[in-house]
């Protein structure tokens, strides 16, 4: 937890005209707190005020709460409910305004401290919420720790390269991917990892089933290592020997150089907007856009898809920050034949991108 992140949310309070601030969303309590917890249900929030930091949670997590969230005060309500808590509080601080965070609060926990108001004090709901925009901007440290999920991500995917055989299914291949990272000193996936060969690959969400892979076919793995609560992301769509059909490696270079394009011209001078734009424009000329059903990117950090977006439809005006992490990652999907995305996680630079994930983008895997 930095203090000038504290500082700089206060002053942005001021501006919305709020006496306190309830954080309920999980990774903004880790971001704001430095307690890593991204458990929801009834495991706390925090309460900040212009003069406090509280830390509401239940004795389940009262010892690590205490131990990690340095400068906060830890309050343990004796039942695992909140709202009454919270309007002792707005009484005791004289808070008048609280604001929430409105697309993650359920409409009963709303209720909940509505009811226990009594009048003390109104709730404000926050479209806007100040917290996941300095998430967006990452300092060395949490860089750091990307680029260690990072290079766990390009270890196991090197891994699998040598491992994986033709006959194995989706599902081992996933579960190698899992077990693998963990060895490496991952927490684990930062995700599901998708395991898609032949005709399931073109559907960009697809889940591991028994289906075995078969030589000669599209296989797209998405995979991503957690490190210390930090999110990697990356995609390689490989083949086990030379492809089946000439189209195959016809798509999978396009997508290739969509993604080599985008990277290239981003920085932070460049908006969402046009960052999208740079890999949409190479599929169109390719004549695939129809194909291309996704935005080109999003931020990385402790959520696998958080702010700042590469999209059609990111704020037209809002530029990539400096030290933002975004992925690129487009990709084209026919149904009923299959389909090809590849995905690097890069780092925005005033001039430039910085390409931080390391993994070969060769298709064919020799077997």
């Amino acid at each position: 937890m930095s203090q000038e992140h504290i500082n700089q949310l206060r002053s942005w309070m001021v501006e919305q005209g709020l006496d306190a601030f309830l954080i309920t969303q999980p990774q903004n309590r880790s971001y704001l707190s430095g307690w890593l917890n991204d458990d929801t249900e009834g495991s706390g929030s925090l309460l900040i005020g212009q003069g406090q930091q509280i830390l509401l949670t239940n004795p389940l997590y009262a010892e690590v709460a205490e131990r990690e969230a340095v400068g906060w005060k830890v309050i343990i309500p004796s039942a695992r409910q909140y709202a009454a808590p919270i309007g002792i509080l707005a009484q005791e601080h004289g808070w008048k305004t609280i604001g929430f965070e409105a697309a993650d609060m359920s409409y009963l926990d709303y209720e909940k401290l509505a009811s226990a108001s009594e009048g003390t004090y109104t709730l404000k709901p926050v479209e806007q919420n100040f917290v996941n925009r300095l998430r967006q901007v990452k300092s060395a440290e949490e860089i750091a720790l990307l680029r260690q999920a990072i290079e766990i991500t390009d270890k196991t995917f090197a891994y699998i390269c040598e491992w994986i055989q033709p006959g194995m299914t989706e599902k081992q291949v996933q579960w190698e991917l899992a077990r693998k990272m963990v060895e490496l000193g991952a927490e684990g996936p930062a995700f599901g990892s998708i395991v898609a060969s032949g005709p399931n690959s073109s559907m960009p969400h697809a889940h591991a089933g028994q289906r075995p892979i078969g030589r000669g076919e599209l296989i797209t793995i998405d995979m991503g290592a957690r490190y210390k609560g930090y999110c990697a992301d990356m995609t390689r769509t490989i083949c086990l020997g030379e492809p089946a059909e000439p189209r195959m490696r016809e798509i999978y270079d396009a997508v290739l150089l969509a993604m080599k394009t985008c990277e290239q011209g981003l920085s932070a001078r460049v908006s969402g907007v046009a960052g999208d734009a740079l890999a949409r424009d190479v599929l169109k000329q390719a004549g695939l856009a129809q194909y291309y059903v996704h935005s080109t990117g999003h931020g990385v950090g402790l959520q696998v898809h958080e702010g700042p977006s590469l999209s059609m439809r990111a704020p037209e005006d809002q530029l990539l920050p400096v030290n933002s992490v975004v992925t690129v990652e487009p990709g084209v999907y026919i149904s009923g034949w299959g389909g090809v995305r590849i995905e690097d996680c890069v780092l925005i630079k005033e001039d430039g991108a910085e390409v931080l994930t390391q993994s070969p983008t060769e298709l064919v895997i020799q077997r």
